[in-house]
């Protein structure tokens, strides 16, 4: 049986197994308890083993655990010395940044050419994906911040700005009261196609899809083109893109906002000073744009 074990996965193992107990051991390795009990079901599945029962409050190993245990060590101790052999003189610290695609041709090029004069000593990641996703990601411990937009009842983290949500279609596109909205739309899942949907249908209004996209850029064309109209927040204008008024044909559209969410335990000593340079890039950026 051939089979690729996580490290990280093994780690969080290893404090279960020597605590005896799934909270301790995350607040040790500085996780969230969701976090490290996805690690250990990754291994079981993997292995097709039960690793721990539950005893009370405590987790013990099962036989197969405490044959696991044995060799998760000499994995992880092999694992850090391969690490100390090629560690460079002075350590980086690796920040994984996630954000929605929408601000990565005018914010995320800013981030990275002043970060390495900024922060030496970090090195940046940066993941791109959908909110609901990086979301996720956060809570999971695979990303350290990310940028998030959602609507304004839903944010969890500090609010940075308000952001307007709008309609989008081109100038070729006439839409009539006699037939469905054909709508141009992210693949699920994604919180602006979730709002698209839920808006028309809420206000009695057929719709249909003509479009789904994995990508901004691709919508975008489709949309352009005149194939169907798309939810989008409003960060610049962009040409062949035309913004629709709610209240004629279509309806309005909730207040969304743009904040920062942070992983549990992520607290290094330049977090403050991070944190303050994203934001002040991203306001720099946007601030004509959005409402404040």
């Amino acid at each position: 049986m051939r089979v690729n074990l996580d490290v990280q996965s093994l780690r969080g193992f290893i404090k279960v197994g020597e605590l005896r107990n799934f909270t301790r051991a995350a607040e040790m390795l500085n996780m969230t308890q969701p976090a490290i009990s996805q690690q250990i079901r990754r291994l079981e599945e993997l292995l097709s083993v039960e690793l721990f029962v539950r005893d009370n409050k405590r987790a013990l190993l099962t036989l197969e655990g405490e044959k696991l245990l044995k060799y998760a060590k000499e994995i992880v101790s092999a694992n850090d010395k391969v690490g100390e052999l090629f560690s460079s003189r002075e350590s980086r610290d690796v920040v994984t940044l996630g954000m929605p695609e929408h601000f990565c041709e005018m914010v995320l090029p800013r981030i990275i050419s002043v970060m390495a004069s900024r922060f030496p000593s970090v090195q940046i990641v940066v993941k791109v994906a959908r909110s609901v996703l990086l979301s996720e990601a956060v809570n999971d411990g695979k990303i350290d911040i990310g940028l998030i937009i959602d609507e304004v009842d839903r944010m969890p983290e500090t609010i940075w700005h308000a952001l307007s949500v709008m309609w989008f279609s081109s100038e070729k596109l006439e839409l009539t009261h006699k037939s469905d909205v054909p709508l141009a739309l992210f693949k699920a899942p994604c919180g602006f196609r979730s709002l698209a949907i839920r808006s028309l249908e809420e206000n009695g209004i057929g719709w249909q899809c003509a479009y789904e996209s994995e990508d901004l850029m691709s919508l975008r064309s489709a949309v352009q083109a005149g194939i169907g109209v798309t939810v989008l927040p409003y960060l610049s204008e962009v040409k062949g893109l035309r913004r629709l008024d709610s209240g004629g044909s279509l309806p309005a559209l909730p207040q969304f906002a743009v904040g920062l969410k942070q992983r549990d335990g992520w607290n290094p000593p330049y977090k403050r000073d991070l944190i303050d340079f994203i934001r002040n890039i991203w306001t720099d950026t946007y601030d004509q744009a959005v409402v404040a």
